[in-house]
């Protein structure tokens, strides 16, 4: 297990280095860890083809647990993807985020595109109602005593005016039964030039990233495809 510190704020990788392929950046989901993609075996076969680094998002794992609320944003979480591929010296990553981690790879998509070889999101969407409740407040029953600054409103969550002018391939995937983002998956994937979508059927959440056996084959080939190695 290493670390990087991004102004201030420790964030726990690691490297799984035994193929000579592009390097895959993979990035969890709220309240879970980099283990979890061992776990589910997900590494098991990618390392076969890719270099794969794993990281625990500010506020997960091994990283800082900041109680500032304001420390909080997608954003931010791109922003610590981007230091710890300096850090690494690594120029440019395919992405595969689920759940949080979508949302963080659309955030790279938006800031940060040149250091991506492709985007792939699980169970995330591009934009969210002015009036959701902050996400981050969840972090809050990770940590021992309240979130500072826990009024600080909803920071605005909207890039689907961008999507038409992604110019990096991109693949979706969500479950049918997943209220949050399969009402919208298949408008903004529309709007991508270079997206392919699927869904998989009854499956909700959490469901859909557990089902390796069907997210995997299909996420494998879409990466092999654009593999530069």
């Amino acid at each position: 297990m290493s670390f990087i510190n991004n102004n201030g704020i420790k964030i726990s990788y690691s490297i799984i280095d035994e193929c000579d392929g592009d390097y895959l950046l993979l990035h969890t989901g709220l309240n879970s860890t980099k283990e979890a993609w061992i776990e589910l075996s997900y590494t098991e076969e990618l390392k076969k083809h890719f270099k794969i680094v794993l990281i625990d998002p500010r506020g997960h794992g091994e990283s800082d647990k900041p109680r500032d609320l304001k420390k909080y944003s997608f954003k931010l979480m791109a922003d610590d993807v981007v230091a710890l591929l300096d850090n690494l010296e690594i120029k440019r990553v395919h992405f595969f985020g689920y759940s949080l981690g979508g949302l963080v790879g659309w955030q790279m998509i938006n800031y940060y595109p040149e250091r991506l070889l492709s985007l792939v999101a699980g169970g995330s969407r591009v934009k969210f109602p002015p009036d959701r409740p902050n996400a981050f407040l969840r972090l809050s029953f990770l940590q021992e005593g309240p979130i500072e600054n826990a009024d600080t409103p909803t920071q605005p969550y909207d890039i689907e005016h961008l999507l038409p002018n992604i110019k990096l391939p991109v693949l979706t995937f969500v479950g049918d039964k997943d209220t949050s983002c399969y009402p919208f998956v298949d408008e903004y994937s529309k709007l991508i030039p270079n997206c392919t979508t699927f869904v998989l059927p009854d499956l909700n959440h959490p469901q859909t990233m557990m089902d390796k056996e069907q997210v995997l084959p299909r996420v494998l080939a879409f990466l092999k495809e654009y593999s530069t190695k």
